[in-house]
């Protein structure tokens, strides 16, 4: 069974890439116009839709072209993984973790485009997932975590807040999380529906600074101080903390801590910096 994926993000393709091979999976990177080109590759596959990114903006082409794609391609797909995220539940009481039976507010232009996807996507015929993500972070590309670094390499001064909470999933957990799902699905699982997953550990954006600081602070001379600002630098969007039971009860994956991740990553950033002067 082929895996297509839609993704202009070469970090989160190169992630799922290396775990799919290591499952022994090919992964087929392509583009709508591509695939809409050529029907037949949808035969029998698992399309794997993460035009977007989660935290990043929703623009108005992209409920179109996954309407477009469900229907040409719906009757030939054996299931269809929509990538979101928790802006389509914004407005809602986030003082606990938010379940997937949580009715979506959709209060804002970027909500309501998000509730369009998922419900058009859940009421096609093929076999359809929504799973919900957290603010993703990576050693490349541009995210939280990269113009963190980026900043205090480049000896300025960090102010964040210390308010919102949200969970930093790394691209390659995300990555793990949708291969575990290929595998499932392939089995034959019928798991139609919205799913969670964020990466353990709820943080405010200067908590978070804080640990990845203090890890970096090996690979930085003179890194300046990261500083409390209300005002200051916040998750990318009002993403807030997502229930994940779901995702363990009907696929067996578990979540695991973003802090786990979090070393590998900026020593990456950090030595590919240090190369780049070199």
């Amino acid at each position: 069974m082929s895996v297509l994926l839609l993704c202009e993000d070469r970090t989160l393709a190169t992630a799922l890439d290396s775990q799919l091979s290591s499952r022994g999976r090919a992964l087929k990177r392509l583009s709508a116009d591509e695939l809409l080109a050529d029907p037949a590759l949808a035969d029998g596959a698992i399309l794997i839709n993460a035009l977007l990114i989660p935290g990043e903006a929703v623009g108005p082409g992209l409920p179109l072209v996954q309407k477009t794609l469900l229907s040409l391609l719906a009757s030939r797909l054996q299931c269809y993984i929509a990538i979101s995220d928790a802006r389509v539940l914004e407005g809602l009481d986030a003082d606990t973790a938010l379940t997937e039976n949580v009715t979506p507010a959709a209060m804002t232009v970027e909500a309501q485009r998000l509730a369009e996807m998922e419900e058009g996507l859940l009421s096609a015929p093929c076999q359809s997932l929504v799973l919900r993500a957290g603010p993703l972070i990576a050693s490349s590309g541009e995210n939280f975590l990269a113009a963190l670094l980026e900043s205090l390499m480049a000896g300025e001064v960090v102010g964040l807040r210390n308010a919102g909470q949200s969970c930093p999933t790394p691209v390659s957990d995300l990555a793990r999380v949708l291969s575990a799902m290929v595998d499932q699905l392939t089995c034959g699982a019928p798991c139609r529906g919205i799913y969670h997953y964020q990466s353990s550990g709820s943080c405010s954006a200067y908590a978070f600074a804080e640990i990845a600081y203090a890890h970096a602070s090996q690979y930085l001379a003179n890194a300046p101080d990261i500083v409390e600002d209300p005002r200051g630098w916040d998750w990318p969007a009002e993403l807030p903390v997502l229930q994940c039971e779901r995702l363990l009860r009907n696929f067996g994956i578990k979540q695991l801590p973003w802090r786990a991740w979090l070393p590998k990553l900026i020593k990456s950033l950090c030595e590919d910096a240090s190369n780049e002067c070199l």
